[in-house]
């Protein structure tokens, strides 16, 4: 991951976001998201050697792929919360950016229903 070059990038937007906000505040926003869309994409993928790493110590120690999967998701569920609640909150719209969390934690129960349900049986299996 090139740091420098997200940093770039980011403080760029920051600047150019600044001065559209000043004359037109809508298109500002625009610039914001734009950015922020750009630096997640470069971030995620970067990440993709550290996802083989996480499937390949996954085999060794014989977990199942479900799981690392659920894990995945919940992780991507972050990612997008966390940026579009950023972005409401850059645009004024705090209530809307704590919706958008509430949303997303919600998500991430649902997303790990799975994992629940084989933890109870085998708290289950462990009991009887």
């Amino acid at each position: 991951m090139n740091i420098a070059a997200i940093v770039g990038i980011g403080i760029t937007a920051a600047a150019i976001s600044a001065v559209l906000k000043r004359f037109h505040g809508e298109f500002g926003l625009f610039a914001s998201i734009a950015a922020s869309i750009l630096i997640l994409v470069a971030v995620l993928s970067s990440l993709s050697p550290l996802l083989g790493l996480i499937n390949e110590l996954a085999e060794q120690a014989e977990t199942e792929s479900a799981y690392i999967a659920i894990l995945l998701k919940a992780l991507a569920v972050c990612f997008i919360t966390q940026l579009a609640a950023e972005s409401c909150r850059d645009s004024g719209e705090g209530a809307i950016a704590s919706k958008i969390e509430l949303a997303g934690k919600a998500a991430v129960l649902l997303i790990a229903v799975p994992l629940f349900e084989s933890i109870l049986g085998i708290v289950k299996e462990l009991v009887l």
